[in-house]
């Protein structure tokens, strides 16, 4: 959808900086995120609940459609490169692409990441590779939405926005049990 009536040269450049900025995101928490928390004086706890009250909202926006109200107001508004870079960073890169839970992902890797070939090989390569793959999908992503028909991705997005918010829950209540017991 955000990708609908833009020119493939803004696609590729858009893609480009998605990858570019999760990339670093990611990286960032990978290495750093564990002591970035301690630092802050802020638990996994706290981030997993905080994450988990982001996805719930996301995941009531994807069922009852307010997303796609406001995806149609982004697109209209993208006329320069700066409004591309804008729309790289958010909503694309966060939180779309690095979310809540690729964020505490990557902070769990942080608490146990050593710096060897066979780490970056099990927790690092991993991550690369889902972004690249995610950036193929922007890409394509007019060829997809055409492919499949307009049924089929409003029964996905209901039914992903459902399993979101579980999810969601989910991290709430292991966030309650790691800041409480």
């Amino acid at each position: 959808m955000l990708t609908n009536n833009l020119n493939p040269k803004v696609i590729i450049k858009l893609a480009f900086l998605v990858f570019l900025i999760s990339s670093s995101v990611l990286a960032f928490f990978s290495f750093f995120g564990n002591n970035f928390l301690i630092f802050m004086g802020i638990s996994l706890g706290s981030f997993q609940i905080i994450g988990g009250l982001f996805l719930l909202f996301i995941s009531f926006e994807m069922v009852l459609e307010k997303r796609l109200k406001r995806k149609k107001s982004i697109i209209k508004k993208i006329l320069s490169d700066e409004e591309i870079s804008d729309l790289a960073v958010f909503p694309i890169s966060i939180p779309l692409v690095v979310g809540p839970s690729a964020i505490t992902l990557s902070i769990l890797i942080s608490k146990n990441l050593k710096f060897s070939l066979v780490s970056f090989y099990e927790q690092i390569l991993p991550i690369i590779l889902t972004l690249m793959i995610s950036s193929v999908i922007l890409l394509f992503a007019n060829v997809i939405i055409n492919f499949l028909n307009k049924i089929i991705i409003t029964i996905m997005q209901k039914v992903f926005g459902i399993i979101l918010g579980a999810l969601s829950i989910q991290y709430i209540i292991n966030g309650i049990k790691e800041s409480f017991l």
